[in-house]
């Protein structure tokens, strides 16, 4: 009579093993860039939110936009390093939510909140503070929020800040350029597709780089990337 084997041998194990570890190192890959698209169409829902959140503002204040200020501590009493007065976070809070969590995106370091910023280049340099939905002639893309991947406007020791250990909740690009890409100085791209970008008509999308043909910084003409936007 032949005995039943009823076991694998160590060769056969050992084989087995290496199947799994070889079907493991493949899929790793596809589900790290799987979780990260996750995160990053969430993030983008995120951005639609508060573009929405813009909107009814602006419908209820005759058209124009939230004001951006200096730096604003969410919940401040305008003493220390908040500026006096509600950032433009806390201007939407009767239009959207109490809840300051909308403004973090999940690929910034903990700690390190409030990663989007209002687009303001073109009203800074008329020393104005807020913008008015009828000014803005390209609403497809003219960049009215985004991600802030500019290091000076975060805190030390992820940050570049020199001048606050605070999360400000009124970032915008008056003085830096929020919206900066990898490889120009202090930028980086939050995801590997890039950045997310709001524009004013409403839909968001997600670029590698600055992009002329389908987006610019002033709201009145086309192809206007950050350090060419001037007043008129």
């Amino acid at each position: 009579m032949h005995r039943r084997r009823s076991a694998f041998s160590l060769v056969e194990l050992l084989v087995v093993i290496g199947i799994i570890g070889l079907f493991i190192a493949i899929l790793m890959p596809a589900l790290s860039r799987a979780r990260e698209s996750a995160r990053q169409i969430q993030c983008a829902a995120q951005l639609r939110q508060i573009g929405q959140a813009l909107y009814n503002y602006a419908s209820s204040n005759r058209g124009s936009y939230p004001a951006f200020g200096d730096w604003h501590v969410w919940g401040g009493d305008g003493t220390g390093e908040d500026t006096p007065g509600p950032g433009w976070t806390e201007e939407l809070i009767p239009y959207f939510t109490k809840d300051p969590k909308i403004y973090n995106c999940s690929e910034f370091p903990e700690g390190y909140p409030f990663n989007y910023f209002l687009g303001v280049r073109w009203l800074r340099l008329q020393d104005r503070w807020s913008i008015l939905a009828s000014e803005i002639k390209n609403s497809t893309e003219f960049i009215l929020a985004a991600e802030c991947t500019h290091g000076r406007l975060y805190p030390k020791p992820w940050g570049q800040s020199v001048l606050y250990t605070t999360s400000d909740c009124d970032k915008d690009d008056a003085a830096w350029k929020c919206l900066s890409w990898r490889g120009e100085q202090s930028g980086f791209n939050v995801h590997h597709a890039g950045n997310n970008i709001l524009f004013a008509d409403g839909h968001v999308a997600c670029f590698a780089k600055f992009d002329p043909q389908q987006m610019t910084f002033h709201p009145k003409k086309a192809g206007v990337d950050w350090e060419d936007v001037t007043a008129p």
